[in-house]
């Protein structure tokens, strides 16, 4: 950051954590606002309740671990605001991992994917620093080299970031299947959801947004799942699941479709309630 440009103007500063910038990156912001307001190093150490030494150090990056409440206090002196921001939500993936349904959809698809061949893993992390994810399911089939990478949903308050979470999920997957030793040449997508009377409509709700996103059939993922020479998907595919049926369909068209047959739970609450261990829904 240059010294020069400061004499009308201090600039905000952002600096991602986690990198040896931001202690220099501050010390250059501290020293550049105290020659703005006339200070020397030791007037400012006065009136942070610092000293000399410890003002040179901070402005030369020198801090090895940064005191924030000296920090606060030397930014406060200084007549300038701050804030630590923490971002933390691609932490809300591991919440909803824990949820009952959510852990029994997972679980479901994974039985079904290796009873045909497929090699799963759950919970897999992809993405480094403050930008990871945990995708919910990947599957491998050694046969054809194909990676299944499905991210299940029990409800779907916000589409919009369920798409850009599917986006990340499959520009990752490839590193995390190679440090499985898996080296994948083709990454199908699959999302699947509760099938609910609630998220059948949340689907209808955005019914023209979810059919572009979405353009491959289930029944043609099924069909490719079976047999490996059969004509892959072209897309992205959507499908409904239900994890306690014994029904052949393991998979369901959505109500974006064709689908005739009405949904397995009223909502996610009555699935939780149904999918309780030990209890046995006949389908």
């Amino acid at each position: 950051m240059s010294r020069s440009g400061y004499n009308h103007l201090m600039p905000d500063l952002i600096v991602p954590l986690g990198s040896r910038s931001l202690a220099i990156r501050l010390g250059e912001l501290v020293r550049d606002a105290r020659e703005l307001v006339g200070w020397t190093q030791g007037e400012l150490a006065r009136r942070s309740r610092s000293s000399q030494a410890v003002i040179s150090r901070l402005e030369n990056g020198l801090a090895d671990v940064l005191d924030v409440l000296l920090v606060e206090r030397v930014l406060d002196a200084l007549g300038m605001r701050s804030e630590l921001h923490v971002e933390g939500r691609h932490l809300g993936d591991r919440r909803r991992q824990r949820e009952p349904v959510h852990a029994r959809m997972t679980g479901f698809l994974a039985g079904q994917l290796a009873r045909r061949g497929f090699v799963p893993a759950l919970e897999m992390e992809v993405g480094a620093g403050s930008v990871r994810g945990w995708i919910d399911l990947m599957a491998f089939r050694a046969a054809d080299r194909a990676l299944i990478v499905d991210e299940t949903k029990g409800d779907l308050p916000d589409v919009g970031a369920f798409q850009r979470s599917l986006a990340f999920y499959e520009r990752e997957a490839r590193a995390a299947a190679n440090r499985l030793g898996w080296n994948p040449t083709r990454v199908v997508v699959l999302a699947t959801m509760l099938d609910s009377a609630t998220m059948a409509q949340r689907l209808m709700d955005n019914r023209e947004l979810l059919t572009r996103a979405f353009p491959s059939p289930v029944e043609r993922l099924l069909a490719w799942i079976d047999d490996p020479g059969a004509p892959a998907p072209f897309g992205w595919t959507l499908a409904m699941c239900d994890p306690a049926s014994r029904s052949a369909a393991w998979l369901r068209p959505t109500t974006l479709g064709s689908r005739r047959r009405p949904p397995a739970y009223a909502d996610y609450a009555d699935a939780a309630r149904r999918l309780k261990p030990g209890r046995r829904r006949p389908r």
